[in-house]
Order: C-alpha cells, then sequence, then structure tokens
C-alpha cells in the first residue's frame, strides 16, 4: 500500500465494501499482516444499493436470499443476517450493519454467540464474484477507483 510509504501517522483502520460477492482476500490479508483494521461496509451486498435504483443490484441475487447463507442459517438456528456478519467477523474483518428495527439491531449485535464450520465458510467463499456495488463509475463520476 502506498500510504503505508508516506503517511506520517499510519493507519488504524481500513474500511472497504466486503461482502461474500466481493470478498477481497489479498487485500483483506495485507491489511492484517499489516496491522490494520479491516472495517466492512456494505455487508449484505447489493441489498443497500437498491434504493439508488442500480441496475448491478438488481441482478445479483440478494445475499438475504441466497440458497447457500439460508442453508447455513437454518442449520445454524440464526437469521440470513446474522451468517452474514459472522462470517466477515470470524474472518477478523469489523461489521457496521445499520438497521432502524429494534429486533434486528438486537440480532446484529447476537453473531458473536456461534462460529460456523469449515464447511460452512468455504460454502460462503464460493459464492465470491469480485462484484463491487461501490464504484463512482457506477454514478457518473469521471473518477475510477480501481484501474
Amino acid at each position: 500500500m502506498d500510504l503505508l510509504r508516506y503517511a506520517k501517522v499510519r493507519p488504524a483502520t481500513l474500511q472497504i465494501e466486503h461482502h461474500p460477492y466481493l470478498m477481497q482476500e489479498g487485500l483483506v490479508k495485507y491489511a492484517q499482516e499489516e496491522g490494520i483494521a479491516v472495517t466492512a461496509y456494505s455487508s449484505f451486498g447489493p441489498q443497500s444499493f437498491l434504493e439508488m435504483d442500480m441496475q448491478q443490484a438488481k441482478d445479483a441475487p440478494l445475499l438475504l436470499e441466497h440458497p447457500t447463507i439460508k442453508k447455513i442459517a437454518d442449520s445454524n438456528g440464526k437469521t440470513p443476517a446474522q451468517v452474514l456478519l459472522r462470517w466477515a467477523t470470524q474472518r477478523n474483518v469489523a461489521v457496521i450493519p445499520k438497521s432502524n428495527n429494534k429486533d434486528r439491531l438486537a440480532q446484529n449485535l447476537d453473531v458473536l454467540g456461534f462460529d460456523m464450520g469449515d464447511e460452512d465458510m468455504k460454502a460462503i467463499k464460493a459464492i465470491d464474484k469480485g462484484l463491487r456495488f461501490n464504484d463512482p463509475l457506477h454514478y457518473d463520476v469521471n473518477m475510477p477507483i480501481y484501474v
């Protein structure tokens, strides 16, 4: 990371789009090896981008309804949202889910009370498509962040 060469203050955290459609394994590994905490936004994938009428989000199956996620949720007695959040935290990635619903807020906090096994983690890994939703080019902004 070029920033580490010239920054006067070393970054403590790196906030990235992170969900099973966009795992960014190399970036996560690098940041963690450098002692930089990784924080995920858009943990539920296309869900937050539907209200923006983004075609790419409309075309992607919702992670909360994905058969793999639902199967893992059922086998663990959890909701699909809890599985998605636990998947990230089990990879040592912090999550910042949002909700205005009191029950969902409580569920979001209850993700550390279970661990998914290796088979579940591998099944979620198989969902990765390198599919990024938060890209300025999607909003007609001429500022490509990934060349």
